[in-house]
């Protein structure tokens, strides 16, 4: 299960698990067999593998002590100043750097006392105490460019009558027919497994009732054409930041650009929109002054997701003043003019700050499900988009240029298992597209 353990202040969650437990059933019919392959898949532990911070806390680096350790006058002097032209660069900070660190200053206890009681249930509970040794494999790297690549190109065709009309196209029981297209349809597979199928030349796992669109901002008219309307999006958009342009590791988009996602015109009434944020205070701030009230978004809550290594510490430093271990959630509601819907007497009031703590993958931008940890403040059995996914989830529907890129098969382990009873050369495998994104989904509490 994902949520390891639950408490006031938030949860402890296993990501890696909360992918596995769509996949214990996965069915192939690949490589030209006439029978289908039956089998279970694990996501590589070794990508959860984050053992040490990725800074370590040097003692005794005093430069005080440093200096006292020369002999020489000049080593001394040319230390002196070292120190001087530091402390000038600590204390020129720009409007940006002083809004974040006003900001840490509000949070700061909040990240401290509610993780240290998480982690010690953690530790209690023999969660933090694995250490994997397989290092990651980086095969991967030039494939998951190619998916953007693609859609890139794809966006200069033309969308036909049909993707307007009837945007979703359907796994059949032979798999995914190659002649589909990917780019100007929703691709559903309805079944209550997970599908390999192959996709451009590559294997992919399809959770079951999961649902994705390949494309960028600029195609999403099968999205808004589906009729359909979610009760709960997700928003991990790709900001704009040094790190991402020095790496080159994908396509950043101005703030500006987001408001042209059409949000009010994919939202149910009351629909939760959920946006991921860096810790640049600007793009916090641009969330909730202009992003949320131009789609009519109401502010509700800030969560943190603080990022920590498999022994329980933060990734990086809590004080540290170039990177946190934390990252941001901006929780509101659609709010569409006077159409206000009556909300379910078993949904919960939604609280203002908690804590969602776990391991990081070591895979960039792939952040854990928020499934379990929203299911007490949605209501029953909802419909749930995530925009600018990188994976899949069982009921969700998933857009983006790379929204398959973390389902490619060679993220996972396999383990053949025993073809299902009653079956001859097709598998007993019936569409049930109205289960809840939130049905299996149970909670630990901290006793």
């Amino acid at each position: 299960m994902s949520v390891v353990c639950a408490h006031s202040c938030g949860w402890l969650l296993d990501s890696c698990s909360h992918i596995d437990e769509g996949l214990q059933r996965c069915v192939s019919y690949s490589d030209g067999l006439e029978k289908p392959k039956y089998f279970r898949c694990c996501f590589k532990r070794e990508y959860f593998n984050t053992v040490k911070p990725h800074v370590q806390i040097q003692q005794n680096t005093d430069i005080f002590t440093s200096t006292a350790k020369h002999s020489n006058g000049e080593h001394a002097k040319i230390d002196l100043q070292t120190r001087k032209k530091r402390k000038r660069k600590q204390r020129d900070l720009n409007a940006g750097e002083l809004d974040a660190q006003i900001y840490h200053g509000k949070i700061r206890l909040v990240v401290l006392e509610g993780s240290r009681t998480l982690l010690e249930a953690g530790r209690q509970c023999g969660y933090l105490t694995e250490v994997l040794t397989a290092p990651p494999s980086e095969s991967m790297s030039s494939l998951e460019c190619r998916l953007a690549a693609l859609c890139d190109m794809a966006k200069q065709l033309p969308l036909t009558d049909d993707s307007v009309e009837a945007p979703v196209q359907t796994l059949n029981r032979d798999g995914l027919d190659p002649s589909l297209d990917l780019f100007s349809y929703i691709t559903e597979n309805p079944f209550d497994c997970a599908y390999e199928v192959t996709l451009m030349k590559e294997k992919y796992l399809l959770p079951p009732r999961s649902r994705f669109l390949l494309s960028d901002i600029t195609r999403m008219h099968p999205l808004t054409n589906s009729g359909d309307r979610f009760d709960l999006i997700v928003l991990d958009p790709p900001w704009e930041n040094k790190s991402v342009k020095r790496s080159n590791r994908y396509s950043s988009l101005p703030s500006s650009q987001l408001k042209q996602l059409p949000v009010p015109a994919l939202a149910a009434p009351e629909c939760f929109v959920v946006t991921w944020v860096t810790n640049r205070a600007k793009h916090l701030r641009f969330i909730r002054e202009e992003l949320y009230p131009y789609w009519g978004v109401e502010v509700l809550a800030e969560w943190l997701w603080v990022k920590v290594t498999r022994t329980g510490e933060f990734v990086f430093p809590l004080d540290s003043p170039h990177k946190k271990p934390y990252e941001v959630l901006v929780l509101g509601r659609h709010r569409s003019g006077s159409d206000r819907a009556a909300r379910s007497s078993a949904v919960e009031e939604l609280p203002e700050q908690r804590l969602l703590i776990s391991v990081p993958s070591v895979l960039h931008s792939h952040k854990p499900s928020l499934s379990a940890v929203l299911k007490p403040y949605i209501s029953p059995e909802p419909k749930c988009l995530e925009l600018f996914a990188r994976s899949l989830q069982c009921d969700w529907t998933s857009w983006g240029n790379e929204a398959i890129r973390f389902q490619h098969s060679s993220y996972f382990t396999r383990e053949r298992v025993e073809e299902p009873s009653g079956t001859s050369e097709t598998p007993n495998i019936t569409p049930n597209i109205s289960k809840s994104a939130f049905s299996s989904l149970p909670s630990v509490d901290i006793v």
